[in-house]
């Protein structure tokens, strides 16, 4: 039996429409959006100012919810990391990553990925199919009622940011990352501010140039995974076909359009993408533009021979772009005592 579409991939405009289509007055449009994105119900019994026949209506056409929790991680730092069971059995993570004064909700936006990174544990098992901008949208919902029932202790209520950076080249599905962009920033959706929300890509050309083409102001982070083209390809096969030079040049198009300096993201592999070398062409990449770096030691894999930077090599790293005027953060990995890595929880319960 084949899934009806999620209420949630609708955007807040196309409300109205839908009730006036079921014959309802208009300002049943205002309390459906209201259940959806602000109250973020999972169950139509849930919307109690609406008529029963108006929810039966709509439950005949609509799903509201897709997404259904496999897994709860807890680890010592307070990340929560989620795995997701979806309609057709396929599942997917995400994450809550405390920050200092905010939580930041790490969604996936593929179940899987085709762009075969080394480093990455959602890689190793290909890209089984994209999600919908319902499912990106709930992970937000979910998550958002997590932090509602067990907040982290020291942050309070002080609202979320987003990054796409879980399972999936978000750029790769563009069309459904684009509408759940527009539902989490419209004011009757989830009135997110766009400085609160971050696309984390591999920099497919292609993806690139629609981000630019579509312009929604949200930040950028690069993944280069080397130095040179033929070290990007070694580390990252799929995204190595758009030479640095490209990926680069597209990324601070954006940026500048945006308004917003953009971050590359660098993970750190001993013996791989460590070396002194590497911190120096980096460098002449980045140095004058309106860049900033990330340096992100790996998060290893229980089944990959690949094993972090040690922490002498990471701020030997970090001083020579440092020095260059490139400004450079190191950015720890959360959740080591948990299946952080993106993509580990997944993998675990398939092999079981």
């Amino acid at each position: 039996m084949e899934n009806k579409p999620l209420l949630r991939s609708l955007v807040p405009g196309q409300f109205a429409a839908l009730v006036d289509s079921l014959g309802a007055p208009a300002y049943r449009a205002r309390q459906l959006q209201e259940w959806a994105f602000k109250h973020g119900a999972t169950d139509w019994a849930e919307m109690g100012n609406l008529p029963r026949t108006l929810r039966q209506a709509l439950a005949e056409r609509y799903d509201l919810s897709a997404l259904q929790l496999q897994e709860r991680q807890l680890a010592s730092d307070q990340t929560r990391k989620f795995l997701f069971r979806l309609r057709d059995g396929q599942t997917i993570e995400s994450v809550i990553i405390p920050m200092a004064d905010h939580a930041t909700f790490c969604l996936s936006s593929q179940v899987g990925c085709a762009m075969a990174c080394t480093f990455c544990a959602t890689a190793r098992g290909g890209l089984e199919r994209q999600l919908t901008a319902g499912e990106i949208v709930e992970q937000v919902i979910r998550l958002r009622a997590d932090l509602h029932h067990d907040p982290i202790p020291g942050l309070g209520d002080r609202g979320h940011n987003v990054v796409f950076m879980g399972m999936g080249e978000p750029l790769d599905n563009w069309e459904a990352v684009e509408v759940a962009l527009r539902i989490l920033m419209t004011p009757d959706g989830l009135a997110m501010s766009r400085r609160r929300i971050q696309i984390s890509t591999s920099g497919p050309a292609a993806g690139l140039r629609q981000l630019i083409a579509t312009a929604p102001g949200v930040g950028l982070t690069l993944s280069l995974g080397g130095s040179t083209d033929q070290e990007r390809k070694q580390v990252m096969p799929v995204p190595g076909r758009t030479s640095l030079q490209e990926a680069l040049r597209l990324a601070a198009d954006y940026g500048r359009q945006a308004g917003r300096r953009v971050t590359i993201a660098w993970v750190l592999i001993q013996h791989t993408t460590d070396l002194p070398e590497q911190a120096r062409r980096l460098a002449g990449l980045l140095k004058g533009h309106n860049f900033k770096v990330n340096l992100i030691p790996l998060n290893p894999l229980s089944d990959s021979k690949l094993v972090p930077t040690e922490q002498p090599r990471v701020l030997a790293f970090q001083q020579v772009l440092t020095a260059a005027g490139v400004p450079t953060f190191i950015r720890a990995s959360g959740g080591r005592d948990i299946d952080a890595a993106c993509g580990q929880l997944r993998r675990r319960r398939q092999d079981r």
